[in-house]
């Protein structure tokens, strides 16, 4: 009988959705570097991912996943290059032997896979993907861009998501940023000028951070977290502070992410609903966690280079460290938010600004703010904002312009579990 499952029990097709969730950028960036190029690496991931959907169910799962995806994507790519004229030098520049071709892609192991392996498993693959999609030949918008969606692996939908603007535009951007690498030539790979590095340094963590959004709180599907997304831009966030160990804001990135994943715990109810942050129950947050963030966040803000994310870190620091969400100190968190946006303009950060007064000084004062906010077209399509809107509306006892608030704020929720928590604060 064919075996159509994994040895562990788990039907072929949860596998391969796993292993792409969690492996596709590795594999990937592992292709990258043994090609040298984006386009040629994302068609051999796609074509080995397809080959994986046709043998599997037949054949079985292979105990190496990963290993066996690599060596067809490497086939894959092999095959590209002998018979297309374009990338004929190629296979000349990178001494490719199609001896060392293994004969049962089930059976991965070879001299070149397994150096292959070898070096994909350490982690400057993607953080080279990362470095590189930051090169000063790209456009700043296109580079958040590309590191999402090849080294964050989401879809472009959720990039256009994650980043706030319209999916045709964001499928356009990565299309013109692709043809870019290849027109430019263009090496994803980590500067070798450390200088180089700090430079493309702000982008590279804010792409980080962002896929921790998504991750956090997953603008669609059902589950509220993707802890697939959060768990690698923590791993990313330590890979780079471990690359420049010297510099505050890797540290104040980490600190971030930390602090607010350890609420994870207490942040979904037992049918999956999101949990509002003043009705967590805060002896369910990870003390591990909060401690190594804590800590991080009290050396990055003793640096000179201190900036944003160590701000954003320092306002996480104070949510975690209030017994109650009745004790947490308004005051300093709304200067944090005021000292946040002399780094940058972001209309989120004015949001977030205003929740905060309006926790601090009452509803009204709170609900001003945030409708003088209603022309930003950064938060036209932002849920998070109408449901703030609907909640001050509500306090102040305006129901009728709450319902309104409400409404805007499921239709914007591309989230299952988002809309029925908007559902259930919306009956009280």
């Amino acid at each position: 009988m064919v075996p159509d499952a994994a040895p562990w029990g788990v039907p072929t097709g949860d596998v391969l959705a796993r292993v792409h969730r969690e492996e596709h950028s590795r594999l990937l960036a592992t292709l990258v570097r043994r090609f040298g190029d984006l386009e040629l690496a994302e068609d051999a991931a796609q074509e080995a991912m397809e080959a994986a959907l046709r043998t599997w169910p037949e054949r079985g799962v292979p105990q190496q996943p990963l290993a066996w995806l690599i060596t067809t994507a490497r086939r894959s790519a092999l095959d590209r290059v002998r018979r297309d004229a374009i990338y004929a030098r190629r296979l000349a520049e990178l001494h490719l032997d199609e001896r060392h071709q293994p004969e049962d892609p089930q059976d991965p192991r070879s001299p070149a896979d397994a150096g292959m392996l070898a070096q994909g498993d350490l982690p400057d693959d993607r953080l080279a993907m990362l470095m590189g999609c930051c090169h000063p030949a790209l456009a700043p918008a296109d580079r958040i861009a590309l590191m999402l969606r090849f080294v964050g692996s989401l879809s472009t939908a959720e990039v256009a998501a994650a980043l706030l603007v319209p999916v045709p535009t964001m499928a356009a951007r990565i299309t013109r940023a692709k043809k870019r690498i290849a027109t430019n030539r263009i090496p994803l790979t980590v500067p070798e000028d450390p200088h180089e590095r700090e430079h493309r340094l702000p982008l590279v963590l804010t792409a980080i951070s962002l896929v921790f959004t998504e991750g956090y709180a997953a603008t669609s599907g059902d589950a509220p977290i993707r802890r697939e997304l959060t768990g690698e831009a923590i791993r990313l966030a330590r890979i780079t502070r471990q690359l420049l160990p010297a510099t505050a804001e890797p540290q104040g990135l980490l600190a971030l992410l930390l602090l607010t994943e350890a609420r994870s715990p207490a942040r979904e109810d037992a049918d999956g609903v999101p949990i509002a942050l003043e009705d967590q129950d805060r002896s369910r947050w990870d003390p591990d966690l909060i401690t190594e963030g804590l800590a991080l966040v009290e050396e990055a803000a003793g640096r000179e280079d201190a900036g944003r994310f160590t701000v954003q870190a320092a306002i996480a620091a104070l949510h975690s460290q209030a017994p109650r969400f009745e004790d947490t100190d308004w005051a300093q968190i709304v200067s944090l938010y005021s000292m946040l946006l002399m780094h940058g303009e972001d209309p989120v950060v004015r949001m977030n600004r205003a929740i905060a007064i309006g926790r601090r000084d009452g509803p009204e004062s709170g609900l001003t703010l945030l409708e003088e906010l209603s022309g930003e077209p950064g938060l036209a399509g932002h849920h998070p904002y109408y449901v703030a809107l609907a909640l001050f509306l509500t306090e102040i006892g305006d129901r009728t312009a709450a319902e309104r608030a409400w409404d805007r704020a499921l239709e914007l929720a591309g989230n299952t579990a988002e809309r029925r928590f908007i559902e259930r604060r919306r009956a009280g």
